[in-house]
């Protein structure tokens, strides 16, 4: 009896084994990021439990995963902990990471699980923090330019694994300009929706547009678009690295990219007047988190210069999809954004972030940073396509802020 008993569990257990090992959970793609902790089967319906692969990170919320071959089957992913799942939901691609879509389309989605049923054609999807953003993506932007004189495209630097840190330049070899534009993206490398938003301010300032044609006839441009780029391709959290993520690195210079940087842009802008922004996204989910902002600089000159900008901004963007006003920025010494946060000691020195470095740079008229939320911004969903129109619109704000400066 006990024989028999056993030769009928082996039967099911074998079974179960085989339905298990059909669905394949990945992460082999630049930005994979995903633990499996556990996967349980009952005919077609199944719960995975999952965690964010935290590597040198501390405890954060990025992940990107794709499963294959559960067509036509209902899964529930749980995460290991509440705010790992964004306001609508994860970020969906059934394409490869082609066109994204979020799973809800109304904000308040649980905030540790959620539920999909795959589609009988859906063999391959991946879902992610926000859409994805990676080297494969910036390089298909950059197909619309192709051969553009205006463009120069270089290396920073290297990365710590050899990777290649891309550099664009949009110089005027027609005059030498009297301002120059520093934007970064991707100090932290889990930001993503940041990065659609610098694809809209290029489109912008390429386009024939009265801001685009006089911000080309008037600066220079010096972009970095993914600063942390191992983490970037590598799918880290790049929050909190330890010993210090890249945004903590402007005293130390551990990181080649910060180094470069640093170098670099005095070098390049020598004699101008700088505009310096770096392009973040908050926390997860909830509060302010949930809209434009723009965190408060210490320097009080660079307090003005962010209050003026912004107030362009908030009228140039009146009609743009994600809402925006100047009274949602966070003033310097409220909540996380103070003292305690930006400095901390490390090896006898502090740490400092990239618009402190910037704000002490000569000529300099403006250094901030904009944190764009991942999923939902005032009850509007930051798709790819509402952060690019965002970008073009804090361009024309740009444009209208240095013609001021000009005066």
């Amino acid at each position: 009896m006990r024989l028999i008993f056993s030769a009928c569990f082996l039967l099911f257990f074998s079974t179960f084994l085989a339905a298990e090992e059909k669905i394949t959970i990945d992460t082999d793609f630049p930005g994979g990021n995903i633990v499996v902790d556990s996967l349980t089967l009952e005919g077609d319906t199944g719960t995975i439990r999952v965690r964010p692969d935290l590597r040198d990170s501390n405890d954060w919320f990025y992940y990107a995963f794709r499963v294959k071959n559960a067509e036509g089957k209902t899964l529930q992913f749980v995460f290991n902990a509440p705010n790992k799942v964004g306001s609508r939901g994860p970020a969906i691609s059934t394409d490869e990471g082609k066109t994204w879509r979020h799973l809800s389309d109304k904000p308040g989605h649980d905030s540790q699980k959620f539920t999909y049923t795959f589609g009988s054609a859906e063999s391959s999807v991946i879902f992610a923090l926000a859409p994805l953003y990676t080297q494969k993506d910036w390089e298909k932007f950059l197909e619309t330019y192709s051969n553009d004189p205006r463009l120069q495209l270089s290396t920073l630097c290297h990365s710590r694994k050899g990777r290649a840190v891309e550099l664009l330049q949009i110089p005027n070899n027609a005059k030498e300009t009297p301002f120059g534009v520093a934007l970064t993206v991707r100090h932290h490398c889990c930001e993503m929706t940041a990065s659609w938003v610098l694809e809209g301010m290029l489109t912008e300032v390429l386009s024939e547009s009265p801001s685009g044609k006089w911000l080309r006839e008037n600066a220079s441009f010096f972009v970095v678009p993914f600063v942390d780029k191992d983490g970037v391709e590598e799918g880290d959290q790049g929050k909190n690295r330890r010993p210090h993520d890249h945004n903590r690195d402007y005293n130390h210079e551990i990181y080649p990219e910060i180094k470069a940087l640093k170098a670099q842009i005095p070098t390049t802008f020598a004699g101008k007047k700088v505009f310096f922004l770096d392009l973040h996204c908050p926390w997860i989910r909830h509060g302010m988190n949930e809209y434009l902002y723009f965190p408060g600089p210490e320097n009080s000159q660079m307090a003005t210069a962010l209050k003026v900008y912004c107030q362009i901004l908030e009228k140039s963007q009146k009609n743009g999809k994600i809402p925006y006003k100047e009274s949602n920025n966070l003033p310097f010494g409220q909540d996380w954004n103070n003292v305690a946060n930006y400095r901390k000691t490390e090896n006898g020195i502090l740490t400092a972030g990239s618009k402190m470095w910037a704000s002490t740079l000569p000529g300099v008229l403006f250094a901030g940073t904009i944190e764009v939320p991942y999923s939902n911004s005032s009850d509007v969903e930051t798709t790819p396509e509402a952060c690019r129109e965002l970008g073009r619109n804090m361009v024309h704000a740009m444009a209208l802020f240095l013609q001021n400066a000009e005066k």
